[in-house]
């Protein structure tokens, strides 16, 4: 439970922008503040003009639904309709204050030139107070994510999912080990517009103690993801995600082109 409260820690079918029309519209797939943790989101403008940016949460709630969310931040009293100038970078911290932990993603509205990345902060007495952080980037959903896994000597890896369309989903996840082992499974159904965050070898225990490829697929609409390494003192960083489109590549009956014992095995 300690892990998972660490990790508690972003096309409507074709994604349609909540905001109205935009050059781009991202998802921050974690966001979380109190509890000990805080959340700073990095906005920068790389372009020769301004640009305006929104920023729009949805909180977590019992039942795997989600509500409206407006995190107080610490430089702003509205995270709509941002105008930044040309080259320039703003810094918005949650307070991270509250005793109780809230969770949810974001939505960004952005122009072209746009980017950002969320930095989770975690603080915990340790002869002192100790500070770990990780990062991830705002990304833009696809139906098919690939994560690289290590479940091994104590590391594991936490997930969190978004999905943002205004249809529930349901989202296959297929492993191969390093060993050439293949497994296939899903998770619960995902409602429309929210987001859940887990540990990838206890929500699919036939992973523990491996290493490999874990893939997320979804056949109906886009999704959105981040990975967070955590090392065996519970110390994180990112862990990368990778983002793709069309069918899943690892399936139950897949062959092992590279001799690892897996063909067409399920574990």
């Amino acid at each position: 439970m300690k892990l998972l409260a660490k990790i508690a820690l972003t096309s409507l079918l074709v994604w349609v922008p909540l905001f109205g029309q935009s050059a781009q519209v991202l998802t921050l797939p974690h966001v979380l503040d109190g509890g000990g943790w805080q959340s700073t989101i990095v906005l920068t403008n790389s372009s020769a003009s301004a640009a305006s940016v929104s920023l729009i949460f949805h909180q977590d709630v019992s039942g795997g639904g989600s509500l409206p969310w407006n995190p107080p931040f610490q430089e702003v009293s509205s995270t709509s309709h941002i105008v930044m100038a040309s080259g320039s970078s703003l810094y918005l911290h949650t307070n991270g204050t509250a005793a109780s932990l809230t969770e949810g993603w974001a939505e960004m509205d952005a122009d072209a030139g746009v980017s950002a990345y969320v930095v989770f902060t975690n603080s915990h007495p340790a002869g002192g107070v100790q500070y770990d952080e990780g990062t991830a980037p705002a990304v833009a959903p696809s139906n098919r994510i690939l994560v690289p896994y290590d479940d091994s000597n104590g590391f594991v890896t936490g997930i969190a999912i978004v999905n943002p369309t205004a249809a529930d989903q349901t989202i296959s996840v297929g492993f191969r080990t390093v060993d050439g082992l293949v497994s296939v499974n899903a998770l619960p159904t995902l409602k429309a517009m929210t987001h859940t965050a887990f540990v990838l070898s206890q929500t699919f225990p036939v992973i523990a103690g491996h290493r490999g490829l874990a893939e997320f697929y979804s056949a109906t609409g886009n999704i959105s993801m981040i990975g967070l390494r955590f090392n065996p003192t519970q110390s994180f960083t990112a862990a990368p995600v990778i983002f793709q489109t069309g069918p899943p590549l690892i399936t139950a009956t897949q062959p092992d082109p590279g001799g690892g014992g897996g063909c067409g095995y399920t574990y």
